[in-house]
């Protein structure tokens, strides 16, 4: 367990810093650039109204990263896209970065904040649940892609609409 403080301790939550792109894409591009192609993840990056990322201050390197909008209408946050680099997972990282979240949200007097995993996602699913998420109902065909054709038969992964009060 002490590990996973130390860890921690080299880790500091950075919102709406100076990123650049590249620091973004360099957490999220290997976990999500395939499905969205390099071009459409710097569309999704430069359309957030807020970015929170882990920063590690020993490698000098961001390791986690949340994109987030602001649904001001309906007074909640929605987690775009969420991801921890693959070498830090498990370190206990994202629940950092989650938790920062609900508490800047906290903060700004946000209601909930909301985000869509793939229903395959255990992972995932099980790290949102640790930190209060829980499932509001089941989205089908969530992640097809939207500029296909009707006809095309596509199975993609449903994903779940989970939320946690603030």
């Amino acid at each position: 367990m002490h590990f996973v403080y130390e860890r921690i301790s080299r880790i500091s939550i950075r919102h709406n810093s100076k990123f650049s792109i590249d620091d973004v894409e360099f957490v999220l591009g290997p976990l999500f650039g395939t499905h969205y192609g390099m071009g459409g993840l710097r569309s999704i990056i430069s359309s957030v109204d807020h970015i929170f990322c882990a920063y590690d201050k020993k490698t000098h390197r961001y390791i986690a990263c949340a994109l987030v909008e602001s649904h001001n209408e309906k007074n909640v946050l929605y987690i775009k896209l969420f991801g921890v680099a693959e070498s830090n997972q498990g370190q206990g990282i994202g629940t950092h970065l989650l938790k920062s979240i609900q508490k800047w949200g906290e903060r700004e007097n946000y209601s909930a904040i909301i985000l869509h995993p793939q229903v395959n996602n255990h992972r995932a699913i099980g790290l949102y649940e640790k930190v209060g998420f829980h499932k509001q109902y089941l989205l089908k065909d969530f992640f097809r892609p939207r500029e296909l054709p009707t006809f095309v038969e596509v199975y993609e992964p449903d994903a779940y609409q989970m939320i946690v009060y603030l």
